[in-house]
């Protein structure tokens, strides 16, 4: 998954919420503008091999993890399994061919359930999801030294898989919570314009006035 699909998606979400004047759209900004300048960093500084940094999408994920983390209401505990299963797949990668080959799609789908079971919440399947994965550059990046042939840090796979999926996510959240508020307020215009109650209470209204 060489092509940047996490790029174009929050590309796209920037031009939305300026086009529609949403109240976060400082926030894409923010997350355009570190990318932007990652991007410099990476022309300017070198990058011995095998590690190849993307200092903009890293950028852009360290942000985005700590926006996450302070509206994470459980942490410690998603960020410890997410992080397990992570070493678990490097395992794999390193020992590659091994008894059982390695699938990218797998690991990630077991990674984005382990995320969201152990959080039970958008924010905190969000900052445990991120933050594995910078964690895990540092641990690649210093346990593996002299075994890893090549790595993109982070993996164009995860990058692009996950970016997908928060951006999803964060959509059908928001859907959800539209169709329950206006189901509340149709709730509540129903119960105020019910035909009946205003009849019943004029009536006995009424009743008090003769007696």
């Amino acid at each position: 998954m060489s092509f940047p699909y996490g790029e174009w998606i929050i590309l796209i979400l920037t031009l939305v919420t300026w086009a529609e004047k949403r109240a976060s759209q400082r926030y894409f900004l923010m997350l355009t503008v570190v990318w932007i300048t990652g991007e410099c960093l990476e022309s300017l500084v070198p990058m011995p091999l095998p590690w190849h940094w993307h200092f903009a999408r890293l950028g852009v994920m360290a942000v985005f993890w700590g926006i996450a983390w302070q509206r994470a209401e459980r942490r410690i505990l998603p960020l410890f399994l997410t992080s397990f299963t992570l070493s678990i797949e490097t395992l794999f990668i390193v020992n590659e061919p091994g008894v059982f080959p390695y699938e990218p799609w797998l690991f990630t789908l077991v990674l984005i359930l382990v995320a969201w079971l152990s959080a039970k919440s958008y924010w905190g399947t969000a900052a445990a999801f991120v933050g594995s994965i910078i964690l895990n550059q540092a641990l690649v990046r210093f346990t593996y030294e002299g075994i890893v042939r090549y790595a993109d840090l982070p993996d164009s796979f995860v990058w692009n898989v996950g970016v997908g999926f928060l951006a999803l996510g964060a959509g059908l959240r928001l859907g959800w919570q539209q169709y329950s508020e206006r189901g509340i307020q149709k709730s509540i215009t129903e119960l105020l314009v019910t035909p009946g109650v205003g009849a019943y209470e004029h009536s006995e209204e009424s009743e008090h006035e003769l007696q």
